[in-house]
């Protein structure tokens, strides 16, 4: 018994491994810029995101709201004080 739980345990993490390489495959270039300039446990505001990676506010918001919607970030609030912090 023991036997097939570890197996069950091995293809759950194979499983778990699968889908983060789906997900990652899924992103923009621009997302994945994104995500990588952004650090853990740290809240960013629209318009520094937008400055790092060089684009506009729309654009930039429209990304990360991409990116919350695919669980990659957090926000808090919801209009003029919203802030996006990285998850992972």
């Amino acid at each position: 018994m023991k036997e097939h739980g570890v197996q069950s345990a091995e293809k759950s993490a194979e499983s778990a491994e699968k889908s983060a390489e789906t997900q990652e495959a899924l992103l923009s270039e621009r997302q994945k810029q994104i995500l990588a300039c952004m650090e853990l446990e740290v809240f960013y505001k629209t318009e520094e995101i937008a400055e790092k990676i060089g684009l506009k506010g729309p654009r930039t918001r429209q990304l990360l709201n991409e990116l919350v919607a695919m669980g990659r970030l957090n926000c808090t609030a919801a209009t003029k004080n919203r802030r996006y912090i990285r998850i992972e």
